[in-house]
This record gives C-alpha cells, structure tokens and sequence, in this order.
C-alpha cells in the first residue's frame, strides 16, 4: 500500500484489507512518504494494534511517487502480492482467497484482477459507469496496450519480479502498475474475475482538467514508444500490430486533447498526418471523423459526455 497525504482515508483502505475473511498469512506493507499530514501517525497507530500483520516502510524524505512504489513492492515477501492505494479501499472480504485460488490452480498465469466500483469524491457519491462484465475472461495485450484497463486495487499477482526489471525509463512513465503489467506478461497471462473486488476513489484534481488530459494522453504515447522498443514486453508481429494501432489512435487523443486547448491548427495537422498513415481500413475512417468532429465542436462533446454522465447517474 502506498500511503501519502492520505489522512482522510487511510484507515478506511487498512481497515479494509485486515477485514479479510482468510486463513492465509498475509502481511500489510506499506510505504509512507514522508506525508505532510497525519497520514504516518494513522499508520502507526494500526502498526501499535496488529503489530504483526502490518510493516511500515518510513522514508526519510519524500521520495516521490515511483521510488516509493518499487521500495514499497521489494519490501513484500509474499509468494503473491495485491496493490491498494491508501485512498482507495477492498469491499469483497473474500478477495484475497478467490484470487489465492485461481493463482494456485492456474500456473499459466501471472495476474488475476477484478471489477471495481468508481467513487467521485468532489460528489461524494458512486459513478455507475458503465456495467462491468458478468463473465470471467483473459486479458491480452491488445486491448491493455490500448489503455490501462486494469484497476490497481482489484489484482493479486506473482511475486516473480526483480528490481533489474525497472529500468530508469520506469521514472519517467506515467503508470507504475501500467509498467509492471507488461513485464508479467512475461511471466503468464492475465485473467480478469468478474467480482467486484475494490473501490477506485477519484479526488479532486484527478485526470479531468483539459489541459490535463492532452499532458495524460502524451505521456501514455511515451509509454507506447517504450513499450515498441521491447525494453518491457516480449513482441511477436501480432503485438507489433496492436501496438502500431493503439500508437495511431493515441495520436488522435492527443489531437483532440490539442482541440480542447484550443489549438485546432496543431490538432487538424496531426489528425491529418494520422489519417495518412492509415486512411483505407473502415476503422480508420471512424476515427478520423469522430476525431474530426471533436476538434470542430469540441464543447459540445464535452457538454454531450456530462449530460450523459448525469442521465447514467441518475438512474
């Protein structure tokens, strides 16, 4: 668990987890960067009441974000470890024997992960979203290379990895677990459960700003370009393609993020110099109109991706 400034909701995210209804030996890592409020003194408090399930990892100094996840993880001595933010929090007390199960009869795969449930906390309620899928399926490359569609608090996986395996590129990428992700797939697949494991808290000054999600969008093409360079995954022509395409539709984010800005020119030119790379598939032409659409009229995609949302909520 990685704890920072989380004062207001770390003792829900421990408290979770020591709610498990298991009889594995599990142990509590967490590494505590050297928060600015009272984040450390809740730890401790819980390391004082189960000073056997908990091992807080205290920096000295604020270490940032990616050193502190890669001392975090190393610290772990499990056969088996689980991520959880400190202000994200586990809801399915039978999380850590499901995912123990699939992984002990399952030695083809290196991660399990599951459904969650998004809460908006400037709201303070649930986003129903879109409902998540009913059936148990594996994950490829395809579509994680897309987008980062696992959620951090809902995965166990093997303890298979080694320190060598970050390499300095790892500092500069904009997703730790994202990263991580693709060196297991090294080691096996991944299967998605269809429990609802987890709670993904959303606070104020997550991914919404414009200005945000343009910076978001190119750091994920940095990432793509990492990934094609085969420092992190093993690639075969079937990979090379999916990464190709999601490089390509990563282009058109990022143009509809340089529309939003409102820089339509920038935007135009480089949907313009996507499309050439890739006009004749029926996939391609959709992109490129709805990219289109996005840089002319971009307000009212937005205004059209609200009234959505609160209609979805509504309900």
């Amino acid at each position: 668990m990685l704890a920072y400034n989380h004062e207001h909701y770390i003792a829900q995210a421990i408290q979770s987890i020591l709610d498990q209804k298991t009889d594995l030996d599990y142990e509590l890592v967490i590494g505590e960067d050297c928060s600015t409020d009272n984040t450390r003194v809740i730890i401790n408090d819980f390391k004082d009441r189960y000073p056997d399930k908990i091992n807080v990892i205290e920096n000295t100094t604020n270490v940032g974000m990616h050193e502190n996840f890669l001392r975090t993880l190393f610290s772990c001595r499990g056969k088996y470890l689980c991520l959880c933010e400190g202000d994200d929090y586990w809801i399915n007390p039978d999380k850590l024997n499901l995912q123990y199960q699939f992984l002990e009869s399952n030695p083809g795969y290196a991660l399990v992960c599951g459904n969650h449930k998004k809460f908006i906390q400037q709201i303070n309620q649930f986003d129903k979203g879109n409902p998540p899928s009913v059936k148990d399926h594996d994950i490829e490359f395809a579509k994680l290379i897309r987008f980062n569609c696992i959620t951090t608090a809902t995965i166990m996986f093997r303890n298979v990895l080694k320190r060598e395996d970050f390499t300095p590129d790892f500092f500069s990428i904009i997703s730790c677990d994202w990263y991580m992700y693709m060196k297991l797939l090294n080691h096996g697949k991944i299967r998605y459960l269809s429990h609802t494991f987890a709670v993904y808290r959303i606070n104020e000054g997550s991914i919404n700003g414009r200005s945000t999600r343009l910076a978001i969008a190119q750091k994920e093409m940095k990432f793509m370009e990492l990934v094609k360079t085969g420092a992190l995954v093993r690639l075969d022509d079937s990979k090379m393609e999916h990464l190709n395409k999601s490089i390509q539709l990563k282009y058109y984010d990022i143009a509809q993020g340089e529309a939003l800005n409102g820089n339509r020119k920038a935007a135009f030119r480089l949907t313009a110099r996507t499309f050439r790379n890739n006009p004749l598939s029926v996939a391609g032409l959709t992109d490129f109109f709805k990219t289109t659409l996005r840089i002319i009229s971009p307000d009212f995609f937005q205004t059209l991706r609200g009234i959505k949302r609160a209609v979805r909520n509504a309900w």
